[in-house]
């Protein structure tokens, strides 16, 4: 409310509560002293006293007189006169002192800004990384959940699975894009010429009528009776050896690899009486070969009409064409006709070889086929290895690992029989402005199943004794709703794993069975080198 009084290190406020500053002169006169302030000393027990300027220079005086013993010497010392602060000064410093306080809280309040903005973003940042985290988190937490479970029903269902077994549905469904139709026509060749073989039939006048039959020769002495077979087609009225029909096969490698029956994908190398369109015509003609020194001797005389379908001649289908033959000449035929007739006591057996003219595979729902080649077939039973070409990996079958096969166990087979209907795709096209119908058979694969009836050996030799099933190392079912067009196709275990090659029908007594090959056959021949 008045005019006070300051020195140095006074305090100001400046209004209650309000900012406070320390008065202070810079540099301090002589004459401007401080207030005498108190002031604790940290670990000292007792208050220490400092004295302001002013009291220590009243004690220099007094120590003065008394040291003089208030004689001559004595100068009396009068203190400074005091100047004091004017009201402008206050006025002025305390503008400045409002200015700064100003900037100042300008300034804080700035940094607060910055402060919180950065602190909110900071805040924000990690609230969406920590939640991208936890999210991350929580999806790789949800991945692990479903891969263990998916795992343990894998498991599970494989366990029951093994328990239970397939079921001829569970096998379509997994295996029958696996099991493939196959087509195919073969031709017998001779090896020397490159020719193609044929069977010679001649058209001989009896009573007045012209009989076409398939011509036979009996050689002389023990050789037996064989096929007339020749070089030449004339005109189209001889038979050519060869065959042609549809089988089955199974992938058993991503890379196209297949396994099937022999007699499907070389045929050649069995029996051909499957293939015997000889057997057609119901009746031959019988050439007696005369024997004897000098090609006068050796001619064939009047032939005879015998029956194919007689017990007597049952041998003849069991020609295998690639075992070789005989190649007679045409014009030795007739009634004492003389030419080129080949001696067999001395050698005159041709070597042929066979070949397929047509080898496609049609994968199930597929009206589209693909080229096979033959790879490599067994020399001990009737299964081959093929090899179709695809830019897609296959789907396979999964094969057993041992051979063990056990009467009674249930089995299932996949093929495509001819007794299975059909199922046709019909479409027409534009092709360089012509137009075209197009029928395509879509083949679907056919399931049955039986048991295991009986596991017939392999002959086998111990002791001096032979042992073996008279169709040699078969597995016999009864499975009898499928037959021809099946052979090949794959025989599937409970475990859903092929034992098997369904190879042919059987049948005797009234009763039908099936037979299929043992799988281990087919699986020497995936390995091409052997330890």
């Amino acid at each position: 409310t008045e005019e006070t009084e300051l020195l140095p290190e006074d305090t100001v406020e400046l209004g209650k509560n309000g900012v406070k500053f320390v008065f202070d002169v810079q540099p301090r006169p002589a004459h401007l002293v401080a207030r005498t302030r108190v002031m604790d000393v940290a670990g000292s027990a007792a208050t220490r006293i400092m004295e302001t300027a002013e009291t220590a220079a009243s004690t220099a005086v007094q120590n003065a007189v008394t040291k003089n013993g208030g004689g001559p010497a004595f100068q009396a010392y009068e203190p400074p006169p005091k100047s004091g602060i004017g009201k402008e000064t206050v006025l002025r410093m305390l503008g400045e002192e409002r200015r700064a306080a100003k900037n100042i809280w300008i300034a804080a309040v700035a940094g607060l800004a910055v402060v919180i903005a950065l602190g909110g973003g900071l805040i924000y940042w990690l609230q969406i990384r920590g939640h991208q985290g936890l999210k991350e988190e929580m999806r790789e937490q949800q991945a692990n959940l479903e891969r263990s479970m998916t795992e343990r029903h894998a498991s599970l269902e494989q366990q029951t699975q093994e328990k239970l077994g397939f079921t001829p549905q569970e096998i379509v469904n997994q295996f029958g894009n696996a099991t493939a139709q196959i087509e195919r026509a073969w031709r017998l060749y001779d090896q020397k010429t490159g020719k193609p073989v044929f069977h010679q039939t001649f058209s001989i006048k009896v009573g007045g009528e012209h009989y076409t039959y398939p011509a036979y020769v009996r050689l002389p002495g023990s050789l037996g009776i064989v096929r007339w077979l020749t070089l030449e087609d004339d005109n189209r009225t001889n038979i050519e050896i060869g065959g042609q029909g549809s089988g089955t096969g199974f992938v058993v490698s991503e890379q196209g690899f297949m396994l099937t029956n022999k007699h499907v994908a070389a045929s050649w190398n069995l029996a051909f009486g499957q293939h015997d369109r000889a057997n057609r015509y119901g009746y031959g003609w019988l050439y007696e070969y005369g024997g004897g020194p000098g090609a006068k001797s050796r001619k064939l005389r009047t032939p005879q009409r015998i029956d194919l379908s007689d017990d007597g001649y049952a041998f003849l289908k069991r020609w295998v064409p690639a075992s070789g033959g005989i190649v007679f000449a045409q014009d030795v035929a007739f009634p004492a006709g003389q030419g080129n007739i080949p001696d067999p006591s001395k050698g005159g057996t041709h070597t042929f070889f066979g070949r397929n003219d047509v080898l496609e595979v049609r994968f199930a729902n597929s009206r589209l086929s693909a080229n096979a080649n033959l790879v490599r077939y067994s020399n001990d039973s009737d299964a081959a290895l093929i090899k179709v070409d695809t830019p897609q990996q296959l789907h396979k079958v999964d094969i057993a690992a041992d051979d063990r096969v056990t009467v009674g166990e249930p089995v299932m087979a996949l093929g495509y029989p001819a007794v299975a209907e059909e199922t046709v795709a019909k479409s027409t096209t534009v092709e360089n402005g012509q137009y075209r119908e197009n029928t395509e058979t879509v083949p679907l694969p056919f399931v049955t199943e039986g048991i295991v009836a009986l596991v017939s050996p392999a002959v086998k030799t111990e002791n001096g004794v032979t042992v073996g099933g008279t169709m040699g190392d078969v597995i016999q079912m009864t499975i009898n709703s499928t037959g021809a067009g099946n052979s090949g196709g794959p025989v599937f275990n409970k475990e859903g794993k092929v034992i098997g090659l369904f190879t042919y029908g059987i049948s005797a007594g009234g009763a039908n069975t099936s037979g299929a090959v043992p799988i281990k056959y087919g699986r020497d021949l995936l390995q091409a080198q052997h330890p």
